[in-house]
């Protein structure tokens, strides 16, 4: 059976081929999520995409990261998540330690740290000192690293990571480690991840919907239009960012968004729609996708 990994952006294209590359060494869905993301997530130059160590600090100056990992094997789900995490760039893998050696699915705030500490991650004493000159993007970003991947045994692994909104509240958590907003898996339906504005995001539950219409019978892509579709109606003119992807156990892919444009944020490039990141077993590197923008409503 083949893999497939999808990937929410195009500067998810790193970590879609570490994911692949992961799976192509038989490692699980889950290790190459994880080590798919953690690329991002250290390394200070993603910074501008809202992920990791370099991304957007709080109002107060601080870094507080948001993560998430659903899994699916089988017929069992699982889930683990951190939230306010301060102190620790791998915010996946904080997260993926939550879900398995913790009797708890989320951790926030100073607890999400101490469990980490906990467990044995290093704490960047620098990410726990707040940066007085900061200064919020003059092009605010509402973007989240999501990926997904589908191993050859069957098994299915959705993971997000970001640093939210620049000069947030402290403790505001967005839509990104919530289940069935961010992320949602089923094992025997797929999965789907998003990205954009979070505040309003979450009032929509969008992961969990395009994950329920699959299991209806829709293709992926049907399915995140017609989510989109929705959210437009229901917005009645007041849009904002809210960008899908999607797989079904068919090794099937989808995406859709309300975005026009989307404006890359590493290279200044101006994107007419949304960029996504595709990756599976017949494929020599990752190949970038564009879903373009349905202004149909539901």
């Amino acid at each position: 059976m083949p893999y497939l990994v999808v990937g929410t952006w195009t500067f998810s294209k790193a970590a879609v081929a570490t994911a692949a590359h992961c799976l192509q060494q038989n490692l699980s869905c889950t290790d190459a999520i994880e080590k798919g993301i953690n690329q991002i997530e250290e390394d200070e130059s993603y910074g501008p995409c809202v992920v990791g160590v370099g991304g957007y600090r709080n109002a107060a100056g601080f870094l507080e990261l948001d993560a998430a990992l659903m899994e699916g094997r089988g017929l069992r789900m699982r889930f683990g998540a951190v939230t306010a995490l301060q102190g620790v760039p791998r915010a996946v893998s904080v997260a993926r330690a939550v879900m398995e050696n913790c009797s708890h699915n989320m951790l926030t705030g100073s607890g999400a740290t101490a469990f980490a500490k906990e467990q044995g991650f290093t704490i960047d004493e620098k990410l726990l000192t707040a940066k007085t000159n900061y200064v919020e993007p003059l092009t605010p970003g509402h973007d989240t690293l999501g990926v997904i991947a589908l191993d050859d045994q069957g098994n299915i692994c959705t993971g997000v990571s970001t640093s939210g909104s620049g000069n947030k509240h402290s403790g505001r958590v967005g839509d990104s480690a919530l289940p069935g907003n961010g992320l949602y898996t089923d094992p025997e339906v797929g999965a789907a991840c998003c990205s954009g504005d979070g505040d309003q995001i979450m009032l929509f539950c969008p992961g969990f919907r395009v994950v329920h219409l699959m299991k209806e019978g829709k293709q992926p892509q049907t399915a995140c239009e017609e989510v989109i579709s929705d959210i437009r109606r229901k917005c009645d003119g007041q849009l904002f960012e809210v960008a899908i992807v999607a797989i079904n156990m068919k090794h099937e892919y989808g995406a859709a968004s309300t975005l026009q444009t989307w404006r890359d944020p590493l290279t200044g490039q101006d994107i007419k729609g949304f960029p996504y990141v595709v990756c599976t077993d017949g494929m020599s590197e990752p190949e970038i996708r564009i879903s373009k923008t349905n202004l149909k409503a539901s």
